[in-house]
């Protein structure tokens, strides 16, 4: 009985002493598996005031770039069909159609736009017509477009 009592006068005082050194801790399980650390939710890596949308807005991408590096818009659509970004294009009752492949699907879509504009810059499809545009379809699937591009953009369906 008596070392019961000594092991609760120790236990006693031994919280008491944790709970004075600890007094920035608000649980008694903070003050007995207490690391050192003051740990603060920071949502953003140093203070970070910008949202992860705002990183391509001062992006000053053109297709023109992409033509600089090799020195021939040929030789960037021969890599997109080499690589399967690009499998075809033809016409479809006078409506030009696009046929995409699996490394084009693969691409984020900021990236699958950029392929798209530079085909509209080469062969000047939006520009060429009042309402100029053409279809996007993945090989892979015959039945339905992904979508289409027109002077607006990137319609996805």
């Amino acid at each position: 009985m008596r070392f019961l009592g000594f092991l609760l006068l120790f236990a006693v005082a031994f919280t008491g002493f944790t709970q004075q050194s600890h007094a920035d801790k608000a649980t008694y399980w903070d003050a007995f598996y207490h690391d050192g650390y003051k740990h603060n939710f920071d949502p953003y890596v140093g203070q970070q005031k910008l949202k992860q949308r705002s990183v391509h807005d001062n992006d000053t991408w053109t297709p023109q770039d992409w033509i600089d590096n090799p020195g021939d818009e040929k030789v960037v659509l021969r890599d997109f069909y080499t690589m399967n970004v690009l499998v075809k294009q033809y016409m479809d009752d006078g409506i030009p159609v696009l046929r995409v492949g699996e490394k084009f699907v693969q691409l984020s879509d900021f990236d699958q736009i950029r392929v798209l504009k530079f085909v509209d810059y080469v062969f000047g499809i939006t520009t060429a017509e009042e309402n100029g545009m053409f279809y996007v379809y993945y090989d892979a699937n015959d039945d339905e477009p992904l979508g289409l591009f027109n002077k607006y953009g990137f319609q996805n369906y």
